[in-house]
């Protein structure tokens, strides 16, 4: 596909080396790009593209992502940790595995067991590279899609199977972090130092304080006119929140527990494959905000954030005890017998609890942003201009009804488990 999107040389020279390494001939094959991947990514981290190999009989497809061409310090640090994650982090987990599971003595004996010792927590990633200095980056990715991956719905929030298998994923993620920490401490050193990225940058920025306190009275409106007791706990809360997000960098409060997070475990960082219309699978995308801390970090920000308030009535306990099970099974699967005395399940509600008060100041921006991307989502496809004053109506309503509904359920939670 044709486009005027320029194509920096240093990408070309990775994507030729992938072309090699996949085995094309150089020289001899021919290179498409599609940008309609890049026109339809809302991302304001990277741009992504998909770009097709051929060389007959036979073709692949890869995606590539680089930093926008305008992209400030703060943007190329996030491009710099993914690119980190994807070079370093996630081979040397999967690699920890599979030496783990050569030498135990238990190693699995079919296919199916073995795949499931050693687990992919992400698209292969076949390039990445990042010199913040010249403002150049680039990651080049496995394209998922072609193996039946697919996102789910982005501003739908997450249903019962793709929550659990993405609770299950999570627990081995955090289970290879764990066993890595404490089987090859030399090698785990080098990611207790991935701090937060984005923190003190997101703090120090003009009018970020206004925001939230305009977020907080936003949400504050949604509790009932009598509830007082809820209000007061809730403007104590607005009172320290900067506090709030600064402990999530505190790992102090969490340790000996603490792992390599995600830092975005969003249903819409998220690729699901499907076996009779179940989610079966799942890879982790989008790595920018991965840090060294608490695991209940991971945890709050799905439940709380990728599901509504009807879910977590009806499967809260579900998702923390088949998040617990899957870390203590991939943790004895990665030769930790012991795992059930040393994490046992009160120290992860423990964990939960000191990092839920910053899962809710989150949740203040978090859901009225989703809810405005909706909006603009929805807005780009209108029909026509004959529809536009209606539709915006309908639009302006929904967002209101979907805020009110998201917003009071999450502090509806937060108050009833405890947590403020």
């Amino acid at each position: 596909m044709k486009s005027s999107l320029n194509v920096p040389e240093y990408v070309r020279d990775a994507l030729a080396g992938v072309a090699q390494r996949l085995g094309f001939t150089s020289n001899q094959h021919s290179v498409d790009y599609d940008f309609r991947v890049f026109e339809n990514n809302r991302s304001v981290v990277s741009v992504l593209y998909r770009v097709t190999f051929r060389e007959e009989p036979r073709e692949a497809t890869v995606l590539c992502k680089v930093p926008p061409p305008d992209a400030d310090d703060t943007l190329l640090a996030l491009f710099e940790r993914e690119v980190f994650v994807y070079g370093k982090l996630l081979p040397a987990l999967e690699q920890f595995q599979r030496t783990r599971q050569e030498g135990t003595a238990a190693t699995p004996t079919t296919a199916g067991d073995r795949e499931e010792s050693s687990v992919p927590f992400a698209p292969s990633c076949y390039h990445a590279h990042c010199d913040a200095k010249k403002g150049e980056g680039i990651i080049i990715l496995e394209d998922v899609q072609r193996r039946g991956f697919s996102n789910r719905h982005k501003f739908e929030p997450m249903d019962y199977d793709h929550a659990r298998l993405a609770m299950v994923q999570l627990g081995r993620f955090h289970a290879t972090s764990l066993a890595l920490k404490k089987h090859q401490p030399e090698l785990f050193e080098q990611y207790r130092y991935m701090g937060d990225v984005t923190g003190e940058r997101v703090l120090a920025m003009e009018g970020f304080e206004q925001t939230m306190e305009q977020a907080f009275e936003n949400a504050a409106a949604t509790l009932p006119a009598g509830d007082a007791a809820r209000r007061e706990k809730l403007a104590r809360l607005r009172g320290c929140f900067a506090e709030e997000l600064q402990n999530i960098s505190d790992t102090a409060l969490s340790e000996p527990f603490c792992v390599v997070c995600h830092g975005d475990y969003a249903g819409d960082n998220m690729m699901f494959s499907y076996n009779g219309g179940f989610p079966s699978r799942m890879v982790m995308l989008d790595w920018q905000l991965a840090k060294y801390g608490s695991p209940a970090l991971d945890f709050v920000h799905t439940v709380f954030l990728s599901t509504d308030e009807s879910f977590r009535r009806n499967h809260y306990d579900n998702m923390l005890q088949t998040y617990h099970n899957a870390l203590l099974s991939h943790l004895e699967r990665l030769g930790d017998d012991s795992a059930t005395e040393w994490f046992p399940l009160t120290v992860l509600m423990r964990l939960i609890k000191l990092q839920a008060r910053q899962a809710l100041v989150l949740g203040l921006l978090h859901i009225p942003l989703t809810v405005a991307s909706e909006e603009a989502a929805i807005a780009e496809g209108e029909p026509g201009e004959e529809d536009e004053d209606s539709a915006s109506v309908r639009i302006s309503d929904t967002t209101d009804a979907k805020y009110q509904s998201r917003m009071a359920g999450l502090l509806k939670d937060v108050f009833r488990l405890g947590f403020l």
